[in-house]
């Protein structure tokens, strides 16, 4: 398995362990139903690579029908990190849940780096832990759970670039193809099944 397979089936990996984390968070056994997209990232926060900014490495899945997901695209993210600040070295779980068509769209029709900011058209809020519900963020385009240490601040879309990780995607996949192609079901794998199993609630979802 080339380098960047091993890294992007690892993103795989743990973004499985963090849904299966999401699902025991008081209110979003309500939230994640009603979601029509999940982009997962296992590690975020601020890092030498995202030049003195906060960012990190996810993959992103999108509702097809009931509790069947589509296969996950990688992406990664980079920036002002939603009006969150993290210290140095500070790292951890966050989830970006899509609750609108709007939302959707951006992420699956930016086949290119794109910015979150205020400005986008996107409304982002904060996943409020024991308290949230469907009808909560009925309005809000975008939900945002984090389970990372040191992170705090007001949720905002603060200047966040998205890119989708076209050099996961080829390896992956072991073809040419684009974010968009992937979550429209021109490919498949296997190897998602757990991460697609865990996104629907199933209570077996294994790691492999």
């Amino acid at each position: 398995m080339a380098d960047a397979e091993r890294q992007a089936q690892g993103e795989i990996n743990d973004a499985t362990r963090v849904v299966s984390r999401m699902w025991m968070e008081p209110g979003m056994a309500a939230l994640l139903p009603a979601a029509k997209g999940v982009l997962v990232v296992p590690s975020y926060g601020r890092g030498a690579y995202f030049l003195g900014g906060q960012g990190g490495h996810g993959v992103l899945l999108l509702r097809k029908s009931g509790t069947t997901w589509s296969q996950p695209a990688f992406y990664s993210l980079g920036g002002a990190g939603f009006g969150l600040q993290a210290a140095d070295g500070e790292r951890g779980p966050i989830a970006l849940i899509l609750m609108s068509d709007e939302s959707v769209g951006k992420f699956r029709d930016n086949t290119r780096t794109w910015q979150l900011a205020g400005d986008t058209g996107l409304t982002v809020v904060g996943f409020s832990h024991g308290q949230a519900t469907a009808s909560d963020n009925s309005r809000a385009d975008i939900v945002m759970w984090s389970a990372a240490k040191g992170l705090h601040g007001r949720v905002s879309a603060a200047a966040t670039y998205i890119t989708p990780s076209v050099t996961l995607d080829d390896a992956y996949y072991h073809q040419l193809v684009t974010n968009r192609q992937i979550l429209t079901g021109a490919v498949a794998s296997r190897r998602t099944a757990n991460l697609r199993e865990a996104l629907a609630g199933a209570s077996d979802a294994r790691y492999r």
